[in-house]
């Protein structure tokens, strides 16, 4: 059985596409499935690669999905994959409609990943597993309510859907230490904000009152800043870089608190029930950051482009360590946590799929 993924990760745009696809793929039975991933370049063609999974590079923009949609469809009929999931912001009602016919003719079940409720998806199957997907069930059906065309595909809405790599299933319950000493930062893939830089920098400042802290620092395998980084990093002892992580779920549950932008490393944060301060970067942040915030899972400190780097920076340093001194606070995050994610997501999904 073959399954495609359309998706793409830059310095522009991150790599959450590509690892919550990967994430997926990494759930289907490695014995029968063979999955593939049409990318519009070669960024993580290795990345891929290193997960046992194919590539089809495109040699199209990132940003302009019609441009490969006539080779897509191709493909499609080539090879006739059992699912192909979408997962991209740039695609257009005409490109999805019409993969969605070609899917269909040849018994292809057609996935969409969103965020953002832009239209009425031509879809089998939509999944939005944020923390306020399952409150948006409503507003997706309204969204098909005036195309009698368009049926409202099979909805998989809220974090039991959230697909997280095979190191944060079933993990053991946090032990929240009184005295809390470690604090994680992960600003993600890219970073085209500069906020590591920025946060680096605000540890610095800090003076005294942060240095009996260890701040162990997550640099993405994009970030622009790497050297300046490293530079900064080297004058003080309490600041640890790690860089092209392959064992991310370890380093998480090491530290007591983490300081991380809003994304899909929350729900990993989630999984090893990291206390975390969170902060926005982009527009499809807002929903997720306030949806956690609401529910007393994550505090929000605010968006970078408001902000500005600096000034956030230091705000969520010291949010953190003023975490870090909470102890009950720490406590019943982590309970929290631990209800919402279990890491299994990617499973139900193709669950799901293979009884449609």
């Amino acid at each position: 059985m073959i399954v495609f993924f359309r998706c793409d990760g830059n310095m522009n745009i991150g790599s959450g596409h590509i690892m919550r696809c990967l994430s997926i793929a990494d759930s289907t039975d490695a014995q029968e499935d063979e999955c593939w991933f049409l990318t519009c370049d070669n960024v993580f063609e290795n990345i891929i690669h290193t997960h046992g999974h194919k590539t089809l590079i495109l040699n199209t923009d990132y940003k302009k999905l019609n441009s490969d949609l006539e080779v897509t469809k191709k493909l499609v009929e080539k090879y006739k994959p059992s699912a192909f999931f979408v997962d991209s912001y740039y695609v257009t009602d005409f490109y999805l409609s019409s993969l969605y016919s070609t899917c269909s003719i040849a018994g292809v079940k057609l996935v969409y990943l969103d965020d953002i409720l832009s239209f009425p998806y031509s879809c089998d199957v939509l999944i939005n597993y944020n923390i306020y997907g399952s409150d948006k069930e409503r507003e997706y059906k309204e969204l098909y309510s005036g195309n009698k065309n368009r049926k409202v595909p099979h909805l998989l809405l809220g974090t039991g859907y959230a697909p997280l790599r095979k190191e944060f299933q079933n993990l053991p319950e946090r032990i929240v230490r009184r005295d809390a000493a470690n604090i994680l930062v992960s600003t993600g893939g890219a970073d085209s904000m500069h906020m590591g830089l920025a946060l680096v920098q605000a540890v610095i400042n800090g003076g005294e009152i942060f240095r009996t802290y260890q701040f162990d620092f997550i640099i993405g395998p994009m970030n622009g800043d790497l050297e300046k980084i490293k530079l900064l990093a080297s004058k003080v002892p309490n600041i640890t870089l790690y860089h092209n992580v392959t064992f991310m779920s370890a380093l998480m549950q090491k530290c007591d608190v983490a300081v991380s932008a809003s994304g899909s490393t929350l729900y990993e944060l989630c999984a090893t029930q990291t206390p975390t301060i969170t902060y926005i970067l982009a527009d499809n942040q807002i929903l997720g950051a306030e949806g956690f915030e609401r529910q007393g899972i994550l505090k929000n400190i605010g968006d970078v482009r408001v902000k500005g780097c600096e000034n956030l920076a230091e705000e969520l340093i010291r949010s953190a360590v003023g975490l870090s001194c909470e102890y009950e606070e720490r406590n019943r995050i982590a309970v929290l946590q631990r209800s919402i994610v279990d890491g299994m997501g990617g499973k139900r999904i193709m669950e799901v799929l293979s009884c449609l």
